[in-house]
């Protein structure tokens, strides 16, 4: 995933989290992982830790889920210049808001949708927190990817209501699409014929892949999908042991 500026331009991906009925558990396991620490405010409600590397740099978060509430997979949110105007737009063009967009105080508004497909995603119109602060550095996002079963039609979604542009990728026709702004890819879409649910998945950066794998099968992971190399970088597929789908990556040398 290319770098961007702050804040992150209009539809690109500019922040990751995800609300877990035992939270503490959940970053027990990807902070020795990822390399990622931070905790929750003590008078934080919603318990939710801003998870950083490289000396402070945000990259994800965690947060607790309501008692009873189901698990949530990593949700993606989408950079927009204006929340309101953009979550209005979702039921026309085939998707619904699940939250209406409200504040995060002075550091951003935010709105949580559902894709033609069902699968959940939020909006982050950047105030005094931008979202990721770091690109390319283990412990990071290195890509964002929806798997649905409604995949040019969720490709025409998102593009429509992100003002992004849709790529088919030569290599697979009909299963796969990119979102670019500014002409850089920023996530992507893969159509499958059948998924337990349509949803994005977060590929991580790590300095090894196959270490990574490793580790994380030891601490409760379940490995999906082998550590193998790509014209993209070595990846391997991985479910915690929450149930949330996710993708380890080591960039090419």
């Amino acid at each position: 995933m290319p770098d961007s500026p702050l804040p992150h331009p209009q539809g690109s991906v500019s922040w990751l989290d995800t609300m877990a009925a035992a939270p503490d558990e959940l970053l027990a396991f990807y902070q020795p992982l990822l390399g990622w620490s931070g905790e929750a405010a003590p008078d934080d409600p919603n318990r939710y830790a801003i998870q950083e590397v490289s000396g402070g740099k945000a990259v994800a978060a965690v947060g607790a889920l309501p008692p009873g509430a189901p698990e949530s997979p990593w949700t993606g949110y989408f950079a927009v210049d204006d929340a309101d105007a953009t979550a209005a737009r979702m039921a026309d063009l085939g998707g619904a808001v699940v939250t209406e967009p409200a504040d995060v105080g002075p550091l951003g508004r935010f709105a949580l949708g559902a894709d033609p497909g069902g699968a959940p995603f939020g909006l982050w119109q950047a105030g005094q927190f931008p979202g990721f602060q770091v690109f390319g550095e283990p412990g990071s996002l290195f890509w964002l990817e929806l798997l649905t079963t409604e995949g040019k039609a969720s490709a025409a979604f998102y593009g429509a209501l992100l003002g992004a542009e849709v790529q088919e990728l030569a290599e697979l026709p009909g299963t796969y699409w990119t979102l670019h702004v500014d002409g850089q890819p920023r996530a992507g879409i893969f159509r499958v014929d059948a998924t337990p649910a349509n949803q994005w998945r977060p590929y991580f950066q790590v300095a090894d892949v196959d270490a990574s794998v490793a580790a994380a099968v030891a601490a409760g992971a379940r490995a999906t999908d082998p550590p193998m190399d790509s014209p993209f970088g070595r990846m391997a597929g991985l479910i915690d042991p929450s149930g949330r789908e996710f993708r380890l990556a080591t960039p090419p040398a």
